[in-house]
């Protein structure tokens, strides 16, 4: 059913019209007007599918009906209907300059202009609907490529920060992977990375990008949902749901947030936070960002807290390796390393550097009557002495069986001859037990040597440091001997 407004001032006319259409088999619905005013107020109640304009209406000129009807409804099909040549005439340049929607007929042909009027309409309506349909999946298109841009700008830089963390040897560089790789990762937020620190669990700050003040800087692990939960805690809207303890602002405005534990091994090692710049869009499309980058930032908190556990590993195998486990004194291994690298350092800046050799005096006897606890007993007891006469800048070994060195750094022959003689007293006024035994007094024999004076590489120097401790076991032990 068609809806038709008809401007004519004769009803006969009009009526006359109608019978035309109905008889070629349209199914319509009409209305008259005369007037303007009329019009108009049936073009916004009405809606027509299409306009009869009679171009005789004494009243009511068809080109101001024309113009009213490209202005309240666009689109809709126009036909002036004519009677005489000169009225055809008078509205030849309207009905070809404005539009594929603007036609003209005489009465005769009306059923056939008006059937081509409205196949054209609901072609151009098919056409537009085709075009929104179009419109709609090129935007969404687009969106899918803008998404699959950013999944695949996030893919590469992920597997950047996590070779950096892989290859990362010192906690240092960790940290400065995470702030040099996460602005990338999490456009438009702050973040920044915290770690646990024993005793009392409490966390600081160690890496951070975007806003420098995005919380507190330190706080415990009470203070976070995410710790507490051991998962992920995100906030959307901060009105609505459970602020952690430690998201503060300086306003009323707390942004939308998202904690994640870092974890390892079953132990939680820090936080990864994450929060939304003041400054970001709130379209509807970034509504729910963070949310979206829970996947991603758990992710990032995973391998972040596998390279630090691996380095604590990789820490503790080190110092397992370089360390004496009985004494906790550095073993020789680690002396030769280091000596070497003291050695070119006191070559280069002309520094004095020494070595102190020493060996306990029977200590065989001491196994041999007592066991092998009771020798242990004294080299632990030793060790323990050793480590209060040295420098934050020196080393106290354990090279091999009863046998220890102390290297000096920067400490000429006669400061460590001294330094041997106060470790001599030191080891002679200790009183020890073993199983309700006393062990008697304890002595020691030492060896000072000196760089460049005895050797300019480790082995002459370490050489000569033994034979001064030969010397002095030769001389009656208990006693310091100098190169």
């Amino acid at each position: 059913m068609h809806k038709i407004l008809i401007v004519e001032d004769v009803e006969a006319v009009a009526d006359l019209q109608i019978l035309k259409l109905i008889r070629a088999g349209a199914a319509v619905e009409t209305r008259r007007v005369e007037t303007p005013q009329d019009f108009t107020r049936q073009l916004e109640l009405y809606a027509p599918d299409a306009i009869l304009c009679s171009v005789s209406v004494p009243r009511f000129s068809a080109v101001t009906a024309l113009a009213m009807a490209q202005s309240l409804r666009p689109g809709t099909p126009f036909i002036f209907v004519f009677k005489t040549a000169d009225e055809e005439a008078a509205v030849e340049t309207f009905t070809s300059e404005a539009g594929d929607h603007v036609f003209k007929t005489n009465p005769s042909n009306l059923p056939w202009t008006f059937g081509r009027a409205m196949k054209q309409a609901e072609e151009r309506k098919t056409a537009d609907g085709q075009g929104l349909a179009i419109a709609r999946m090129t935007r969404l298109y687009a969106d899918q490529i803008r998404e699959l841009d950013q999944l695949h700008h996030q893919h590469l830089v992920f597997r950047k920060l996590s070779r950096y963390l892989k290859a990362g040897v010192t906690p240092a560089e960790v940290y400065a992977a995470v702030e040099c790789f996460g602005p990338q990762l999490f456009q438009r937020t702050s973040g920044r990375l915290y770690l646990v620190h024993s005793p009392g669990k409490h966390l600081e700050s160690v890496a951070s990008w975007g806003d420098r003040s995005p919380g507190e800087q330190t706080f415990t692990v009470q203070d976070c949902w995410a710790l507490r939960q051991t998962q992920a805690h995100s906030v959307g809207d901060p009105r609505t749901e459970l602020l952690c303890g430690h998201v503060t602002s300086d306003s009323n405005f707390v942004p939308s947030y998202l904690c994640v534990p870092v974890l390892a091994q079953g132990e939680t090692l820090g936080l990864l936070h994450l929060r939304r710049v003041k400054e970001a869009s709130t379209s509807p499309e970034d509504g729910d960002s963070i949310e979206s980058c829970l996947n991603l930032a758990t992710a990032v908190a995973e391998e972040t807290g596998l390279a630090l556990a691996n380095l604590k590993v990789r820490d503790t195998l080190h110092e397992q390796s370089i360390r004496d486990p009985l004494t906790g004194l550095y073993n020789r291994r680690f002396l030769e390393e280091f000596l070497l690298r003291e050695l070119a350092r006191a070559d280069r800046k002309k520094h004095a550097l020494s070595i102190i050799t020493l060996d306990i005096d029977h200590f065989k006897r001491i196994n041999d009557t007592l066991g092998h606890g009771a020798g242990d007993v004294v080299l632990r007891r030793v060790g323990l002495l050793l480590q209060g006469y040295v420098r934050e800048s020196d080393i106290a070994c354990r090279v091999g069986g009863e046998e220890f060195s102390l290297l000096l750094p920067e400490a000429s022959m006669q400061i460590a001859a001294q330094r041997a003689e106060n470790i001599r007293g030191g080891v002679h006024d200790l009183r020890l037990k073993y199983d309700g035994h006393n062990l008697g007094a304890i002595t020691i024999s030492l060896g000072v040597a000196a760089f460049p004076e005895h050797g300019t590489t480790p082995d002459a120097v370490i050489r000569a440091a033994d034979q001064a401790l030969y010397d002095a076991k030769s001389r009656g032990r208990d006693r310091v001997a100098s190169a």
